[in-house]
């Protein structure tokens, strides 16, 4: 089995990003606020920072339910394990894996890539910081079903050649 994790500092940034950020919005919002009554032209960038606050908190709780901090893969499953404030260990067989979304399997250059594994309604993500995310992308690819492969192929924009 082939080890995949991240950086401490990967670590640091995927569990804890969010919180210095949303105390600085937070402060931010608290002089809008108070400055509301002066006049209505606070109320844009009031409303503008609580969405910021708010899609940056869903997209980091979202985070914290799909990506391990450890992905152990071999030639028949995928073991994730070390979620945040979670012992829950996954186990991702490549034979179940129905859909692959996001980063490289969208045919982007990063961002955070899904695996879904259909029968066991599991998702696991990683980003491109994870050590051997090559390796790992290149071993899910050549693992999943043809029609999952096919599909992926076609989104990244290979052309598949056709048997004679």
């Amino acid at each position: 089995m082939k080890e995949h994790s991240y950086s401490k500092f990967a670590i640091l940034i995927y569990r804890f990003g969010n919180i210095p950020v949303t105390f600085f919005l937070a402060l931010y919002l608290i002089a809008l606020g108070v400055n509301l009554d002066v006049g209505w032209v606070y109320i844009v960038p009031f409303i503008i920072t609580l969405l910021i606050v708010y899609f940056l908190n869903k997209h980091y709780l979202i985070l914290y339910k799909i990506l391990p901090t450890k992905i152990l893969a071999d030639d028949e499953k995928i073991i994730c394990s070390n979620f945040f404030l979670s012992k829950k260990e996954i186990t991702i067989y490549y034979k179940n894996i129905s859909e692959l979304n996001g980063g490289i399997f969208r045919g982007k250059l990063s961002g955070l890539m899904k695996v879904i594994d259909g029968e066991n309604h599991y998702t696991i993500g990683f980003f491109q910081k994870l050590k051997g995310a090559k390796e790992l992308e290149t071993l899910i690819l050549s693992k999943v079903n043809r029609d999952v492969y096919d599909e992926v192929i076609n989104r990244i924009g290979f052309k598949k050649k056709k048997k004679k």
